[in-house]
């Protein structure tokens, strides 16, 4: 007997999305200022789902989608997908909070090497835990995600790839699917576009499965939580703070970043613009600090960095700070790298945060990327 029991599944038939599974569709300028997410780039056609990523006239667009704010707690999440290669683009299959506040996150697949020979599998707990698949994701591969309590296990093609059991979330999440286009900045995932990226890059899904948790009484043919099934191969685990460039989120994104699920009615087509989830770990640590305006808030950003301070006796650039978790205090602490706010540091040794913000700002002014 299976701990499984189906409770939805989306073929992608005909030319529309099921507006009754995906509550919310993506909109609006993404943290990075790289792209927009755009209804238009989400296209039912021949039995398939595309999140299109495209550059139109010198405008990066992408899409995402999410069930928001529908969701459960522990289940499996099976889908086929392929995702095209593309310098400065990647793709996102994840669990969000079926709150729209974001306290934890599985991202079941995330590309981070551009050619899609590798991606990563990342639960962003305490700690946030990442173990890199060697799976060819530009190829159709079946995927499915067993969330129990205390453990997620990833199976692809039937095999188990990923095992992680630290700080598994414990509340409803939502399945969510999207893509998008990378600052240079981001080099986790390679960085930006550039002259060999194409025009449009496809992710590509042919169906999505969703079950319930329902142990010892289940319909499908996931793996029992009393029997699991032995990896086939070793899995390659670590903690994502050990890698200086993964995306690692240590505090929820700005309201603004993360509004509330979509107040129109399922079944309509026009959301309101920035009510779409964002994903977390976009590797764009001023995306929390964004205000409605573009602005950033200098006051919430200078708070974070004190704290660390404070922590370890470093004053560490906002862009370094989510590689610096907790566990790493010690070792932050002990290492003694240049200090990069020197030049804005007082005799009292504190900071001008004012000299700080008008260097961030020039920055971006300069090049359209947030940093010191």
């Amino acid at each position: 007997m299976s701990d499984f029991t189906e409770i939805l599944r989306d073929d992608f038939n005909g030319t529309n999305l099921n507006r009754d599974i995906w509550n919310a569709l993506y909109q609006g300028q993404y943290g990075n200022g790289m792209f927009r997410w755009e209804h238009s780039q989400l296209e039912v056609a021949d039995g398939k789902l595309t999140i299109a990523t495209e550059n139109e006239g010198g405008q990066w667009l992408s899409g995402g989608l999410s069930q928001i704010p529908e969701g459960q707690t522990y289940g499996s999440y099976e889908f086929r997908a392929r995702i095209d290669p593309g310098q400065g683009t990647a793709s996102v299959i994840l669990l969000w909070p079926s709150s729209n506040q974001w306290t934890d996150e599985v991202n079941i697949i995330e590309t981070n090497r551009p050619d899609r020979s590798q991606f990563a599998f990342i639960n962003h707990g305490e700690p946030n835990v990442a173990q890199y698949i060697d799976v060819n994701a530009a190829e159709w591969h079946d995927y499915r995600l067993d969330w129990t309590p205390g453990s997620l296990k990833l199976y692809v093609d039937g095999e188990l790839k990923g095992d992680i059991t630290t700080d598994v979330p414990e509340q409803p999440m939502s399945f969510s699917m999207q893509s998008q286009v990378m600052a240079p900045h981001e080099t986790w995932f390679g960085g930006g576009p550039d002259g060999s990226t194409p025009q449009r890059v496809e992710m590509e899904i042919d169906w999505v499965k969703i079950s319930a948790w329902t142990p010892g009484a289940g319909t499908e043919t996931g793996t029992p939580a009393s029997a699991p099934a032995e990896p086939t191969a070793a899995v390659a685990e670590l903690a994502v703070t050990q890698d200086a460039d993964a995306p690692a989120p240590d505090a929820p994104l700005a309201a603004e970043q993360v509004a509330s699920a979509p107040e129109a009615e399922a079944g309509t087509d026009t959301p309101e613009a920035g009510t779409a989830p964002v994903q977390a770990s976009s590797a764009d640590p001023y995306a929390a600090y964004l205000t409605a305006d573009g602005g950033l808030d200098w006051d919430a950003i200078a708070a974070r960095i004190t704290a660390h301070h404070e922590a370890t006796g470093r004053w560490v650039p906002l862009e370094d700070l989510p590689s610096l978790a907790s566990a790493d205090v010690a070792s932050a602490a002990s290492a003694e790298p240049s200090d990069p706010y020197a030049p804005w540091t007082g005799a009292d040794g504190g900071i001008d945060w004012d000299g700080v913000a008008a260097q961030v700002t020039s920055n971006a002014e300069a090049t359209g990327q947030w940093f010191l």
